[in-house]
């Protein structure tokens, strides 16, 4: 005995959209230095990253160009070769699983820092910076770094 007909067709299945898009994460670059540098530089610009998490490091010169982009893992350091000139550095900072690439850096957990002024490099002189988390309670506190937005980064 068959059933009869109603004629009616039940909906396909439907999907519910992502709240909103992602980026998807990508492995760690291995390597420092993703580009840039001066071989035969008479000056150096050595970099350390004490902090817990990674640093993307962008280097500029005092015509604003960019120079040298680095990534350093949590505790790595890597020395640039420069020429004398004023360098301003500027760096993005976020947990290492996170890491969504050169454009997009650590998504919604990037945290942006820039130097204040650029620091001046001297033929034949070697300029130390080291990274590190500063932790403060309460009132204000000087430091030589801004916190910048991603579109000053």
């Amino acid at each position: 005995m068959s059933q009869p007909s109603t004629g009616y067709v039940a909906p396909p299945h439907r999907y519910e959209a992502p709240s909103r898009p992602t980026t998807p994460t990508v492995s760690e670059p291995f390597g420092q230095l993703q580009s840039g540098g001066v071989s035969g530089a008479s000056a150096a610009l050595s970099m350390t990253n004490n902090m817990s998490k990674p640093a993307y490091v962008k280097v500029y010169d005092s015509s604003r160009n960019l120079r040298a982009t680095i990534y350093l893992r949590a505790g790595e350091s890597y020395q640039l070769g420069v020429n004398p000139d004023s360098y301003l550095i500027k760096y993005v900072t976020g947990p290492s699983n996170e890491w969504r690439g050169t454009t997009h850096y650590f998504g919604s957990s990037s945290s942006f820092h820039a130097d204040k002024a650029p620091t001046y490099i001297g033929a034949n002189r070697k300029l130390s910076v080291t990274f590190f988390t500063r932790v403060t309670r309460g009132g204000s506190s000087s430091s030589n770094l801004n916190k910048i937005g991603e579109d000053d980064f």
